[in-house]
């Protein structure tokens, strides 16, 4: 049986197919690669804000704003260092800080859905029409980043549905960092945001041939919370409703 493995694993290699360490090294590039330019656009999206806000002599923010900011770039760092840990051998560390990065997304969803309602309450909707739109996005986005974050801890020991669905969790941070980046929501900032949709799907073309099924399902509810989308919804009595009671 050994035997027969070895030669089935040179056979494929010598029909053109990469061994399976390599197609682990590649996906680990991968991955930590899409880590750093999610990192990358939170960081840059937040500066004027929120990292750098004295150097900018920004308006001062609240305590509660302050550790909505903490928690959601420790998920950002963490999302990274589990990255990084994976492509250079820590595997034993990054299972090991599962935990942490469950509990640090409840916070992600917790403190974002929080801050949401605390900002329509307070007239905040910017970049959206109104806060009942406001609100369709942001409490779209939180929920689908809960079951992201949901089945991909529990299908943690599917490396390959694991992998998929903590990363499309990642990228529901992608409007509210590249929105402030990129000074609202525009066609620019929602093509790009295509990009980095199907940057997955693109990926597994490219190495297996095949779309993951994580990507198959997850990638349009990723779409279909786009603002867009959001903003057809407010439209809705019921959601109208829904809101003004939630409010008031």
């Amino acid at each position: 049986m050994a035997g027969g493995a070895v030669a089935f694993g040179i056979e494929r290699q010598q029909q053109g197919f990469p061994s399976a360490s390599k197609v682990r090294q590649r996906d680990h590039r991968f991955y930590t690669a899409m880590a750093f330019a999610m990192s990358a656009g939170v960081f840059a999206g937040f500066t004027r804000t929120y990292y750098a806000r004295s150097y900018f002599h920004s308006p001062a923010i609240p305590f509660w704003v302050h550790v909505h900011g903490m928690v959601f770039t420790a998920w950002v760092l963490f999302y990274l260092l589990q990255n990084l840990l994976a492509m250079f051998g820590g595997m034993r560390l990054h299972r090991s800080l599962g935990i942490a990065g469950g509990a640090l997304a409840s916070g992600v969803v917790v403190l974002g859905t929080a801050i949401a309602i605390r900002q329509a309450r307070q007239g905040g909707f910017f970049p959206f029409p109104d806060t009942y739109s406001s609100l369709a996005v942001s409490f779209g986005q939180m929920a689908l980043f809960a079951v992201f974050i949901f089945f991909g801890l529990w299908l943690r020991r599917d490396a390959e549905t694991h992998k998929r669905l903590i990363l499309m969790s990642t990228y529901l941070f992608f409007f509210p960092a590249f929105g402030r980046l990129m000074q609202g929501v525009n066609l620019t900032t929602l093509l790009l945001a295509l990009c980095f949709y199907f940057a997955g799907p693109v990926y597994d073309l490219l190495t297996r041939r095949l779309i993951h099924k994580a990507y198959r399902w997850g990638v349009p509810l990723l779409i279909l919370t786009m603002p867009p989308f959001g903003v057809l919804v407010s439209h809705a009595g019921a959601w109208r409703f829904l809101i003004d009671r939630l409010l008031a």
